[in-house]
């Protein structure tokens, strides 16, 4: 039973009391790695752009087999369309894969 003293027996809780010093932190953070980000924009990029270069693939495929394209024209197209997809895809995985070479890992 508690008795309302602050002193005697009962289990409540003492604001008073420290379990844990002062200085030490509350929460672990890891320090920031700014290279864990290039890592990771470096690969979203490298990511974004081949899925893009799939997709135009795919629907120029599409758009040929359904017939919205003519046999006759799939060649300006694929020239127009996938041609500077694939040399930015060329130039970005150059880019990231070059990086990984220069840095050693």
């Amino acid at each position: 039973m508690t008795t309302g003293n602050p002193g005697a027996d009962d289990e409540g809780l003492d604001l008073a009391a420290t379990e844990q010093p002062v200085d030490k932190p509350l929460v672990a953070e890891k320090p920031f790695n700014p290279e864990l980000w290039h890592e990771r924009v470096r690969t979203s990029v490298a990511i974004v752009i081949i899925g893009a270069v799939i997709a135009e693939s795919l629907a120029l495929t599409i758009a040929f087999v359904v017939g919205a394209i003519a046999a006759s024209a799939l060649s300006a197209a694929t020239a127009a369309i996938i041609t500077p997809m694939v040399g930015i895809a060329g130039t970005v995985l150059g880019f990231y894969f070059g990086t990984h070479r220069r840095d050693g890992t």
